[in-house]
């Protein structure tokens, strides 16, 4: 059985190229939606407004990152805990 993902990760290649999510339809629904609203809005901003709202949705999608970041370590870690409790059968095994 090769382990593609885990020789990834001893090489140091992982990334998330390798690991893909499918996208739902309700994502694909929701993300043509967010793009028609800001082609629409975009144009209709001053050289201002339009400097400031292209740094809200920078700052937006930069903090989002940082939240999907944390979230991938929690989940890793939450993971790698409920392995090790798996792994753990002093409950069953009676030493002698």
């Amino acid at each position: 059985m090769q382990s593609k993902l885990i020789k990834a990760f001893f090489r140091g290649t992982l990334s998330d190229e390798i690991i893909r999510s499918p996208r739902s339809q309700e994502y694909k629904d929701i993300d043509r939606r967010e793009t028609a609203l800001y082609d629409k809005l975009r144009p209709q901003l001053s050289g201002e407004q339009l400097k400031l709202f292209d740094e809200f949705v920078d700052l937006y999608g930069e903090r989002h990152a940082l939240e999907e970041e944390n979230y991938y370590i929690r989940c890793f870690k939450f993971g790698l805990r409920l392995a090790m409790e798996c792994l753990d059968f002093s409950d069953i095994i009676k030493e002698e």
